[in-house]
């Protein structure tokens, strides 16, 4: 299991959408109009070295899955601990997420089946050697917390991750993706769907649907440390899911990995409204 240093577990370079326009501020009025957003009332940003833990290179994944959960907290005034090192440590454990993953499917005819595909399979963070989370994860532990979300694989079943493909709801086409991002943002309180392609996860926050069938859409990437700011910006891809173009032009985390054509499969999470 990958050691997790823990200096605190305050919410030190945190940043709170509803605290200041973090977004109107960077992009201006005239680049969001007609994005159809989270509500940002409710969404945090957690990146790389929140809590002064040091997870560069491999908690992304943890990231994405704190600012997915503190987002469904705060939509329902909840407080609970969800600091990183305590996530890490009670669901990286894999009879943990099994106890989970059987309660969230009791109504599941494979459940059984799936059960033992998960028991033979190192799925879980403890025993990987990279401490990766990956949205089966985020799923599982949002499902604890009481929150339910749907899990899916867009263009195929990425190489290399973790997650058994048999836990997954569906695979969808770029267009059929695009679809679900149109129903997923036009829902009462969308929260942040996280995406990952087995060698980087990130956050999808917004989107528009341009007059030229291209999209848009905000990423929030918790690559960025020290300047969390640098990990919010806006793709754009065409209508087959290629990479156009990057906004801001400089920056450069994963930015350009990402695009959705049939080469490049991802994993995905979409949080379903209470």
């Amino acid at each position: 299991m990958r050691s997790l240093i823990r200096i605190n577990t305050t919410d030190d370079n945190l940043k709170s959408f509803s605290q200041s326009n973090i977004l109107e501020t960077k992009f201006g009025k005239e680049k969001l109009e007609n994005f159809l957003l989270c509500d940002l009332s409710h969404l945090y940003f957690y990146h790389y070295k929140c809590e002064s833990v040091d997870d560069s290179n491999w908690g992304c994944a943890w990231r994405s899955l704190q600012s997915a959960l503190r987002f469904q907290l705060s939509l329902n005034n909840q407080k609970k601990d969800i600091s990183f090192y305590n996530l890490f440590m009670k669901y990286g454990a894999k009879n943990a997420l099994i106890e989970i993953y059987k309660k969230m499917s009791k109504d599941n005819d494979n459940a059984d089946k799936n059960i033992d595909i998960l028991s033979a399979k190192k799925f879980a963070p403890h025993e990987n050697s990279c401490g990766w989370a990956e949205p089966f994860i985020s799923q599982l532990v949002l499902y604890d917390f009481g929150f339910k979300g749907d899990l899916i694989l867009i263009n195929g079943y990425p190489r290399g991750s973790y997650a058994p493909i048999e836990v997954f709801k569906k695979i969808l086409n770029f267009q059929e993706f695009k679809e679900k991002l149109s129903q997923h943002f036009k829902q009462k309180n969308p929260g942040p769907i996280i995406l990952d392609d087995s060698r980087a996860s990130i956050s999808i926050i917004g989107v528009k649907f341009r007059n030229d069938n291209n999209i848009e859409l905000i990423i929030m990437d918790p690559h960025a440390c020290p300047d969390a700011e640098k990990g919010l910006y806006i793709i754009t891809l065409d209508d087959n899911g290629g990479f156009l173009e990057i906004t801001p032009p400089e920056i450069v985390l994963v930015s350009m990995s990402i695009y959705f054509d049939q080469k490049n499969p991802w994993m995905a999470y979409f949080p379903i409204s209470n």
